[in-house]
């Protein structure tokens, strides 16, 4: 047994146990709502999950339900392995050996981060898709080790295949591969991709349209298309203001992605940002040379196309998602993000002075104390409910008084969340302040969930309150009992 191969199982273990034991045992927001219906009853037409479908994280999960017969394990499972094969590409990707320093300080940073630690226990496809964009991506850039050998077609036929079957588990980071898809068809065999593409979509398109019907599945995908991109999906055509979003958007990486200091955080992560800061300056001479020779005096390298992806998966998210108020989309660009941060932080410990060595090593494990610090409360504060679980605990446990019927009051979001659960009353959805006439013949014995109403006096309020860095959606709810 190779140590390549004793590291390789110690992370696995690491991946799979870690997440297991933090695994969430209830529904965190209304996307986690619909993929847990999904394990009992998969139905695109009932937005169970929401288009496009995601059939083959789906299908995986409904495997692994069977098994464990626990939904939540099934999910964390799934999260694991996905961490795994996160940490396993990254390294190949980068051509790094998991046994070298800048190996092992990779391993550490991509497994402890925390928004990829959060995402794979969530119930969604996100940390599952960043690992097959990363395989795909992987055998498509792949190049050969001998100049005097040309790469197997067999290796890119891979990395189309793989692509084909990421459509089918998380289609919005779809755009970060097209680069390396169109670079690499210029030097490869041409027809033998295409193919190997099209039966990695085919693989879970045909299944999907026997159980969903086409006219089902055309519908729906219009429908959520059309909604997604002008009404709900927090896109720039319904959220424009640029300098908003610019600024969610570097807040998602920064702080979400990253875990460091912003506004309103524990001061812990404002010395993870000053010592990080320090090692950052401990290389400005390496980082002054590389973008010296790279980038100014290469032209070349705007042309990688891992670099053109993540340029062009950054301008999508931009404009065609919701960066305001989901930091989850951020999450393939933080592997990346996180090989820029472990090479310098291998680079600073291997400065040949002792006291310059010892030093940057302090200084370094300084940063992954505060680092991993900030990740492991984040993780324990998930494993606890979100607000809105929070509601449906109370609301479960009230007991109305004798022959009162609870009547409550919300969006419809939330009536669809309370409902699903089993949580019986007379709902009355408010869309518009048009809606509240429907109150005037309600006295009393009614809650309101959001805002409190105009020209009335609770006789009871409650505010459910989550860190917002564990998920930022509802993150503070009122409820008014009246």
């Amino acid at each position: 047994m190779t140590t390549e191969f004793r590291v390789w199982s110690i992370v696995f273990i690491s991946c799979i146990g870690s997440r297991l034991l933090s695994t969430i045992y209830y529904i965190e927001d209304l996307d986690s709502l619909r993929f847990a219906l999904s394990m009992i009853d998969y139905d695109v037409a009932k937005l169970q999950p929401h288009f496009p479908a995601y059939p083959v994280f789906c299908c995986i999960a409904k495997l692994l339900y069977v098994g464990t017969r626990r939904y939540a394990l099934a999910f964390s499972l799934i999260g694991g392995l996905s961490t795994f094969f996160t940490i396993f590409f990254t390294l190949k990707i980068a051509k790094i050996q998991n046994t070298t320093l800048l190996g092992k300080i990779t391993i550490f940073l991509v497994f402890m981060n925390p928004l990829l630690w959060l995402m794979s226990n969530r119930y969604m496809p996100d940390a599952m898709g960043v690992a097959f964009l990363l395989a795909s991506l992987y055998f498509i850039t792949r190049q050969a080790k001998s100049k005097e050998r040309p790469l197997s077609n067999s290796h890119n036929a891979i990395g189309f295949f793989l692509a084909g079957i990421l459509i089918g588990i998380r289609l919005s980071y779809f755009p970060l591969l097209v680069p390396a898809l169109v670079l690499r068809l210029k030097h490869a065999g041409y027809l033998k991709c295409i193919i190997a593409g099209t039966i990695g979509f085919l693989v879970w398109l045909v299944p999907l349209l026997s159980i969903t019907g086409w006219h089902t599945l055309i519908a729906t995908a219009q429908t959520q298309s059309q909604g997604h991109f002008s009404d709900f999906g927090g896109a720039v055509s319904t959220h424009p203001i640029l300098w908003l979003r610019l600024t969610k958007l570097f807040e998602s990486i920064w702080a979400d992605g990253f875990g460091l200091y912003w506004q309103g955080r524990h001061p812990i992560t404002a010395c993870t940002v000053i010592i990080l800061i320090g090692i950052a300056a401990a290389n400005w001479q390496t980082l002054k040379r590389w973008i010296t020779e790279k980038i100014v005096e290469d032209a070349s390298s705007f042309f990688n196309p891992i670099f053109l992806g993540c340029v062009v998966y950054l301008v999508w998210i931009f404009l065609g998602q919701n960066v305001i108020h989901k930091s989850r989309h951020v999450l393939p660009l933080l592997p990346f993000l996180s090989l820029g941060t472990a090479f310098a932080c291998s680079r600073i410990i291997t400065a040949r002075d002792r006291l310059r060595h010892l030093f940057a090593l302090c200084t370094v494990i300084t940063f992954f104390l505060c680092y991993s610090y900030v990740t492991l409360y984040t993780i324990v504060q998930h494993t606890k409910p979100t607000a809105i679980a929070q509601v449906h605990e109370y609301l479960r446990a009230r007991k109305p008084e004798q022959g009162d019927k609870l009547h409550i009051v919300s969006v419809p979001l939330i009536k669809y969340y309370l409902i699903s659960q089993a949580i019986e009353a007379i709902y009355i959805p408010i869309k518009s302040e048009s809606d509240l006439i429907q109150l005037d013949k309600l006295e009393t014995g009614f809650v309101v969930i959001g805002s409190p109403l105009p020209n009335r006096t609770p006789k009871a309020e409650k505010v459910f309150y989550h860190n917002p860095y564990v998920n930022r959606m509802w993150s503070e709810i009122p409820l008014f009992e009246y």
